[in-house]
Order: C-alpha cells, then sequence, then structure tokens
C-alpha cells in the first residue's frame, strides 16, 4: 500500500493547498533559522499563534507539534517553577552557614533605681550610646548541614519531575496530533470514494437513459453517494474536534484551524524491533525521570534520617563579634567616647525535642524513608506495566497492518472483478458498491492500524525513558 493511497488529495484540495499563504513545516523552518532562534521554542510558538490568527487552516507536522508542546504548556512551566522554589530553598540551606551581620547605633538610659554586683540598690540617672557592626554566629552545624543535602536531592527530584510533566504533555500532543492525522486520512479515502460513486453514477444514468440499466440501478447509486456524504460530514466533525484538542495541549486558540502533514501517516519504528521486554524494562529503570526522582527522594530521606540520628550528637554553636565605639556616662554627659570590642563563642548541646534523646525524631525519619522506598517500588511497578503495555500494542499494531495490507489487496482485486462483471452484463450495481465500501473499510481500517502503530510507538519510546 502506498502512503498516497492512504491520505490521497483531491483536485480542489491540492488547488487550495498550492493558494494557501501560510504552511508551517517546522524541519524546514527551523534549519534556516538562525542559530538563536533555533533554540528558542517561545518564539516558534509566538510565530506560529500569530500565522493561526492570521490564515486557516494551517499544516503543522509532528516536530512542530512536538516542540510547541514542550515550550508553551502551563502543566510544563508551573513544574519547572516549581524546581526553581525547590532550587532556591537548596541554595538558602548552605547560604545559612554565612554569619550574620548588622550596623547600626544605640542609644540607652537609665532613671531610678538599679542593683549592682554586691547586691546594693542606689539611685541612678545615665545614658550610654554606641555605633559599630557585630558579626553574629548561631550554628547547628549537623542540623544544617544533614538538610541542606537533603533540600538538594529534593531539587533534583523537582526537576526530574519537571521532566517528566514536558515528557507527558509531549506524549499527548503526540497522540492527538495523530489522531488528527487519522481523521484527516480517513476523511480523505471517503472522499475519494464519493468522486468514484459520482463518476459511476453518471455512467448509470447514461445507461438508464439509454435503456440498458434499471432505475432502481441509479437509485441504489444515488443512496450510495448519499451515504457518503453523510459519512464525509461526519469525518469532518471528528478531524475538527481532534484539531480542537490539539489545540488545547499545544495552548494555541480553540479555534485554530490545525492540519497535519499528509506526508507523516507512515508506520514509523522508533525502537529496534531485536529489544526484549527484558532489555526495554532495564532501559527504563535507568533512564525515566520518574525513576530519578524515587531516588533523590528517597536519598533526601536517608539524609532526614541521618540527620535526626546524628545531628543532635554536634555542638551547637554561637559566636558574636561587635566592634565600635561606646560613650555616655552620668545624664547629660555625652562624653567619653571612645573604641570598644567584646566578643563571644560558646558550645552546647539540645536535650529533648529535636536534640538528644529525640527517639520520636527517628522513628518518623525511619518511616518517611521506608515509605518512600515503597513509593519507589510502586513506580516501577507501574513503569514496567507500561513497557509490557506500549511494546504489546506496537507488536499488535504491526501485526494489524500486516493484515490490512492482505484485506485491501483482496477488496482492491474484488473492485475489480466487480467492475469487469458490471461491464460484461454479468454482474449488478449493488455488486460493484459492496466491493467499493470494503475497500473503503479496509484502507480506513489500515489507516487506524498505521496510527496505533505510530502511538504505540512513541508510548514505547516514552515508557523506556528514551528523550522525546
Amino acid at each position: 500500500m502506498r502512503n498516497d493511497e492512504l491520505s490521497p488529495k483531491s483536485e480542489n484540495r491540492t488547488q487550495f493547498s498550492r493558494a494557501m499563504p501560510f504552511v508551517i513545516r517546522a524541519s524546514s523552518f527551523i534549519r534556516h533559522s538562525p542559530f538563536w532562534f533555533r533554540h528558542s521554542a517561545a518564539s516558534l510558538t509566538f510565530i506560529l499563534t500569530t500565522v493561526v490568527a492570521a490564515a486557516a487552516p494551517v499544516h503543522v507536522d509532528l516536530p512542530t507539534v512536538m516542540m510547541l508542546a514542550g515550550a508553551n504548556n502551563d502543566e510544563i512551566q508551573l513544574a519547572k517553577t516549581k524546581h526553581t522554589e525547590v532550587l532556591a530553598e537548596s541554595k538558602l540551606a548552605w547560604q545559612r552557614f554565612w554569619p550574620s551581620l548588622t550596623l547600626g547605633a544605640g542609644y540607652r538610659r537609665t532613671d531610678g533605681n538599679v542593683q549592682d554586683i554586691a547586691g546594693a540598690v542606689f539611685d541612678v540617672s545615665k545614658q550610654q550610646y554606641t555605633v559599630g557592626p557585630n558579626l553574629m554566629i548561631d550554628w547547628s552545624p549537623g542540623d544544617m548541614y544533614y538538610a541542606a543535602l537533603a533540600a538538594k536531592q529534593r531539587a533534583l527530584a523537582a526537576e526530574q519531575l519537571a521532566e517528566k510533566t514536558r515528557r507527558d504533555i509531549v506524549m499527548q500532543a503526540t497522540g492527538r496530533y495523530y489522531d488528527l492525522l487519522a481523521a484527516e486520512a480517513s476523511l480523505a479515502i471517503i472522499e475519494d470514494d464519493l468522486r468514484l460513486t459520482q463518476d459511476y453514477e453518471k455512467q448509470i444514468g447514461g445507461a438508464v437513459d439509454a435503456g440498458t440499466a434499471f432505475r432502481a440501478d441509479l437509485l441504489r447509486v444515488k443512496t450510495q453517494v448519499s451515504r457518503e456524504k453523510l459519512a464525509i460530514r461526519q469525518h469532518q466533525e471528528k478531524r475538527d474536534l481532534a484539531a480542537a484538542a490539539l489545540a488545547e495541549t499545544l495552548r494555541l486558540p480553540a479555534d485554530s484551524a490545525l492540519r497535519p502533514a499528509k506526508a507523516d501517516l507512515v508506520p514509523v519504528r522508533l525502537l529496534d524491533r531485536k529489544l526484549g521486554v527484558a532489555t526495554l524494562l532495564s532501559q527504563a529503570t535507568q533512564h525515566r525521570p520518574e525513576m530519578k526522582a524515587a531516588g533523590a527522594v528517597n536519598q533526601a530521606a536517608v539524609l532526614e534520617k541521618d540527620r535526626a540520628r546524628v545531628a543532635p550528637m554536634i555542638p551547637n554553636v554561637q559566636a558574636g563579634y561587635g566592634f565600635g565605639g561606646l560613650g555616655g556616662g552620668y545624664n547629660a554627659d555625652f562624653g567619653n567616647f571612645d573604641d570598644t570590642q567584646n566578643m563571644y563563642i560558646g558550645l552546647g548541646w539540645k536535650i529533648g525535642p529535636g536534640g538528644l534523646f529525640d527517639k520520636q525524631r527517628q522513628i518518623i525519619a525511619g518511616a518517611q524513608e521506608e515509605a518512600t522506598k515503597l513509593q519507589a517500588g510502586q513506580i516501577k511497578a507501574a513503569i514496567g506495566r507500561e513497557v509490557v503495555e506500549a511494546a504489546a500494542k506496537a507488536q499488535s499494531a504491526h501485526d494489524q497492518i500486516s493484515i490490512n495490507d492482505e484485506a485491501v489487496n483482496a477488496a482492491q482485486e474484488m473492485v475489480k472483478l466487480a467492475k469487469e462483471r458490471q461491464a460484461s452484463q454479468l454482474g449488478v450495481v449493488l455488486e460493484y458498491l459492496l466491493a467499493r465500501e470494503e475497500l473503503t473499510r479496509a484502507r480506513q481500517s489500515r489507516v487506524q492500524a498505521v496510527t496505533s502503530f505510530n502511538k504505540a510507538q512513541h508510548e514505547l519510546k516514552r515508557a523506556v525513558g528514551k528523550q522525546q
């Protein structure tokens, strides 16, 4: 079966396609663009959105769809924003090791009774003023260190989850593109069938006028013409709905009249057929971003467990150093101003909740680590199921293509024989029409098989963790 048999172009469609001023094909468009533009998917999105608003329909191919899906979807941007937030938290965790610096001036005044070191109480009226910087350190080194390491792992997990979101959106856009492509190809098949049936209607009409055919045969053909027109309208609706779904994924205007590039409707194998399921499962475990994210989350839980167990044994550090000027004296005395310095350092351990002998904190951390292991196991099992399902779909679709090829060849031969029998007056009109219906169904079935195969190939590629 040739590709043009899957999605042939009628004459009026070809003329319209030639007259259409805006046709986007990303592979050619990107290849001839400047370097900075090839790496700016957002710019491509802006251009495509402008074109969609300016002319309809717009033809897009698979590379265009995949690029737009990965650049212009708010779900992807939300995941990237979450990654940016977690990454900033990770950097902030390490910055807590820096001492704090304050710079200021102060004034203090005391009037009335005060008590000296010996215990005597006496009346005083005094004041003092200070100016200068102070360096302060209040560290829990163990707690801060493990917290920073855990935050780094959470940032890695967020990065992998953002990549997972991107791949999911690209996969959704790819599937919807193939749905649109299948609807357009099926529509083209019915339009071709309608054209042939209308030609046949003219032949039967001439035979009826000549008295060599029955009017009932002409009415039967007219009924078939009406049935095919109805099918065309139904497939046009299906195509428009598929275009709307694709526009939603690409975040384009809902009324964008997207049309696929017909040349894409051929079976495309993306992975080596010789790869066994065991190899695919191994690749999925290594390359799927979900597994990488689960590993990072588990590592963060391990660090939190160490934080609960080891960090309380590392002493807290408090230190301060200040220098500047100090002056004052009795009330209304602003003299005696001179430089001053003070320093303090101390070590300590916290006992109780959040410190030494906090068993509950360790139990909680251990339970969280165990939960992350169980979640990783669930993710691995789900990924394994996805790989097996995608491989089974791909193999089934491949077999269906071969079966449909046989059906199309048989239907074509049946149409040929029916037409010969009709010409020799050995057959009837109904036999020819039924033969053409069988051929149309076989061709449409092959379109669905090719579409299912291509979608399954992309699903399998995503399932094993290959870049989309």
